[in-house]
């Protein structure tokens, strides 16, 4: 029973198919060579927009680039004149530690 329903169907189609007349094909082909045309189209002028995107996003990164490098060298410079105050408060608490140690290791005169 499905078979006779499904071929039936196709039998069906095929007598559509075949009673379309030139015309209709003609028009139908054309309707595709349109749309395939308007497809190529916006096709290519989706490509033109992400083309010109992609040579914004470049310019400002080659922009940037020169203040990225100024930053990078005021961190550096930074954290070189951090690094020198902490060796500097380290050695002058090392320094004060120490003669504490000596003031009270060494004897006071007796009176």
């Amino acid at each position: 029973m499905k078979r006779i329903i499904y071929l039936a169907a196709v039998g069906a189609a095929l007598l559509a198919v075949s009673g379309c007349d030139k015309k209709t094909s003609d028009d139908l082909k054309q309707k595709a060579e349109e749309t395939k045309q308007t497809v190529k189209t916006k096709a290519k002028e989706a490509k033109d927009f992400s083309d010109k995107q992609i040579d914004k996003a470049k310019d400002a990164a080659k922009d940037a680039e020169p203040k990225l490098r100024d930053f990078a060298d005021k961190a550096k410079d930074a954290t070189n004149d951090a690094i020198d105050k902490t060796k500097d408060a380290a050695n002058s608490a090392a320094e004060k530690v120490k003669e504490a140690t000596n003031a009270s290791a060494s004897p006071t005169p007796a009176p």
